[in-house]
């Protein structure tokens, strides 16, 4: 179970990741249009950050993904021995396997372009997701143009910030870009809790 892209997730792209699609324009221009127009508010980001802790309560209670966990446990256990025997070295391969078998069952392929309305109707057609954005107060389509706005936003504060950028560019919403340079220290705190909520 995966949601296309989480709060933390959001934060974490734009230090590392190379422009989201609706910055670098491989979206539909309707599409781009929407996510500039939209405005980012702490209410909102609380939001989908419940929404994703949901989530991540409904993952830790599934057993496929709790045995997930005791493979990983026991794959590492057996990787700080020093002399493992013959038994456990072709243990740790069928771990390895299994492991990397259950990730990429659990990984939804990622499509190089994908519009506004096929996110929001992947998320509407979970039952699990589409539950944990209602429990929070928010629709598929506005949780979609969330996350791609704040991923727009982010990136484009932390170029400003390092330098890599001199100026707003013009595709790109400035109030939010103010929003995510002023209220960065929330963000990043919404970013711990939920990472604390994934451990």
């Amino acid at each position: 179970m995966r949601v296309t892209i989480c709060l933390a997730t959001a934060v974490l792209l734009a230090g590392a990741a190379p422009a989201p699609a609706v910055a670098q324009g491989n979206t539909s221009a309707a599409d781009t249009r929407e996510v500039v127009a939209y405005r980012l508010s702490m209410q909102k980001l609380q939001q989908l950050n419940r929404a994703m802790a949901d989530l991540q309560r409904q993952r830790d209670a599934d057993p496929a993904y709790q045995q997930l966990q005791k493979k990983k446990q026991e794959f590492a256990a057996l990787s700080e021995k020093e002399e493992p025997t013959e038994a456990e070295v072709a243990r740790m391969a069928r771990l390895e396997e299994e492991i990397d078998v259950a990730e990429q069952a659990e990984d939804e392929p990622e499509e190089e372009t994908q519009s506004l309305s096929a996110m929001a109707a992947r998320m509407a057609a979970d039952k699990r997701i589409a539950g944990a954005l209602q429990r929070a107060g928010l629709a598929p389509r506005e949780a979609a143009v969330m996350q791609l706005a704040l991923i727009q936003a982010a990136f484009t504060a932390e170029m400003l910030e390092t330098g890599a950028i001199k100026e707003m560019p013009k595709d790109v919403s400035a109030e939010n870009v103010k929003f995510c340079q002023a209220h960065k220290a929330e963000i990043m705190a919404l970013t711990a809790l939920q990472e604390r909520e994934e451990r």
